[in-house]
Parts: structure tokens; C-alpha cells; sequence
């Protein structure tokens, strides 16, 4: 235990703010992504608290709606890019079977050390903790999330997969951090069978003028006050509130896959307190 405590504590780091300034990471690609990385480092340990509070515990139901949309089903093989701390994909997991397949990447070691915790609490509180007598039920009612689980440190712009190596690809809040998005979203397809669905969980963009200046302002003074209470810090949530009033609206992301050789459609939720985006690779 003390050897995993050293770990967060190093791979957190003490500095109260970025090494990168947010202006210089809006500036330049190479800045965004030491800032991103740095970003996530820094509020890893605090990272799931955060997200339910600033979402009023609504982003764990959204995942879910983005997996039965995405029409993951037994014996898929799913990649989850930038997975942060494994909840898409441990979502993704429980769906897939035992004869299937997730993979949840992400450059951020802190952040994957979060994901592997969080599959080992799970499966420990649902099977090595079990009475002895429930290991003689079927198999259909007592099944591990999934034998095929792996976490892997990569790069998003440049997957270490082979061309059609995937059913589903999936990212969830994270498109914004990417350095480069169209040449993310490139990586997505490529590495898609074909027939196989990009699923895109993003922050939203209320249709509604009044509503989206009141998330707007939700996002730059709640929020960050959130951020502040979790973790110490303002500044990633700063960057927060600028990233998603930053993105691009939802027809112009739509516009942006579809030149990246996978038809899109846009799906709010709750109202267009966050956005879904499903894509399809040509058969």
C-alpha cells in the first residue's frame, strides 16, 4: 500500500499551477499536450469524485446510454481511447462477455492507475469475495466483468493498432484535449472494421440560448469551485470551462467526421447537457 501511495504522490506532483500556461496551450498543439498530460496527472486521485459532483452524478448514466447506443454486444472487441479512469470501458466490459475484447488507452499513467484499481475493487467485491457456494451457479448468472481487460499507455493520434483492428472505438469527454482532432478522429476510423461505430460521449452545448449561458456560467463558477474543493487547484478546471466553450458545435463536428470517411449523426442528452456522437465505417 505504501508503494501505491508513493506512486500517486509522485505522479501527481506538488506545483500549484501548469507548467504550460492554458493561452500558450491554445496556441500551440505541442503546449496543448504537455498541459493536457500535466492536467491529468494532477487531478488523477480526485478525478471520478469530481466528475459526479459537477455532473450531479449524471455522467455515469450518460456512459451507459453511449454503450447501448453504440451496440456493444457479447463478443465485440471495443477500444476506449483516452479512458481516463476505466468507466467507459469497464461499461463496455460487462457487455462484451467472455468471449470478447477491451482495451482502454490513455497517455496518462496516473489516470490508468486509477482504471486498474477501480477493475480489481470491482472484481474483488463481486468474486473473490464471494461465499464459496456461489462459484457452483451457472455460468449465465455469475460472470467477471470480462477475461480480456487491458489497460495500455498510448497515444490517441497515433494508435499502436493495426488497421480494422476494432467493432467499437470509444471516447468519452476528451475529444476537446486532443492536440490535433482531425487527425485523432482519422486514427479512430482507421483502426474501426468495417461496419464498425465511433461513439463520441462529449461535454454539451445547449441548444437553448438562456440554457447554454447558464451551463456556460455553471461550468465556470461551480465547477471550478468543485475542482478547487476536490483536488486544490483551479486551474484544470479553468481550462475546463474554456475547452468545452472552445469546441466546435455539434454540426460542425458532425461535418468534421464525416470528412474523416465515417457518417455521423449528433444525439444530445438531457437536454444537450451533453453530446453523443455516433459514426459508421463504410462496409
Amino acid at each position: 500500500m505504501a508503494k501505491a501511495t508513493t506512486i500517486v504522490e509522485e505522479s501527481t506532483g506538488r506545483s500549484a499551477g501548469p507548467t504550460v500556461s492554458l493561452d500558450e496551450a491554445a496556441a500551440s498543439p505541442a503546449s496543448k499536450r504537455v498541459l493536457v498530460h500535466e492536467l491529468f496527472t494532477t487531478i488523477a486521485p480526485g478525478y471520478d469524485r469530481f466528475n459526479r459532483l459537477a455532473s450531479l452524478s449524471l455522467d455515469q448514466g450518460w456512459r451507459r446510454r453511449a454503450v447501448a447506443l453504440g451496440g456493444v454486444t457479447a463478443g465485440m472487441r471495443v477500444l476506449d481511447v483516452c479512458t481516463g479512469t476505466g468507466d467507459l470501458a469497464l461499461c463496455c466490459a460487462r457487455q462484451i462477455g467472455r468471449d470478447g475484447l477491451v482495451v482502454g488507452l490513455d497517455f496518462t499513467e496516473a489516470m490508468l492507475y486509477g482504471a486498474r484499481l477501480k477493475e480489481q475493487r470491482l472484481t474483488t467485491s463481486k468474486f473473490l469475495q464471494a461465499p464459496a457456494s456461489n462459484f457452483q451457479l451457472p455460468a449465465s448468472s455469475f460472470q467477471p466483468l470480462a477475461p480480456s481487460i487491458f489497460w495500455l499507455n498510448g497515444d490517441a493520434q497515433a494508435l499502436p493498432f493495426r488497421d480494422q483492428s476494432f467493432d467499437r472505438v470509444f471516447i468519452g469527454f476528451s475529444t476537446r484535449n486532443l492536440s490535433d482532432l482531425r487527425q485523432g478522429i482519422g486514427e479512430f476510423v482507421r483502426v474501426l472494421k468495417p461496419g464498425g461505430r465511433l461513439v463520441i460521449l462529449e461535454t454539451g452545448r445547449p441548444a437553448n440560448p438562456l440554457v447554454r449561458a447558464g451551463y456556460l456560467l455553471f461550468l465556470g463558477t461551480v465547477v471550478r469551485a468543485i475542482g478547487w474543493i476536490v483536488t486544490g487547484r483551479v486551474w484544470p478546471f479553468t481550462y475546463l470551462a474554456r475547452s468545452v466553450k472552445g469546441f466546435l458545435a455539434p454540426a460542425e463536428f458532425v461535418a468534421l467526421i464525416n470528412g474523416c470517411g465515417a457518417p455521423a449523426q449528433y444525439i444530445p442528452l438531457s437536454g444537450g447537457l451533453a453530446s453523443l456522437y455516433i459514426a459508421q465505417k463504410p462496409s
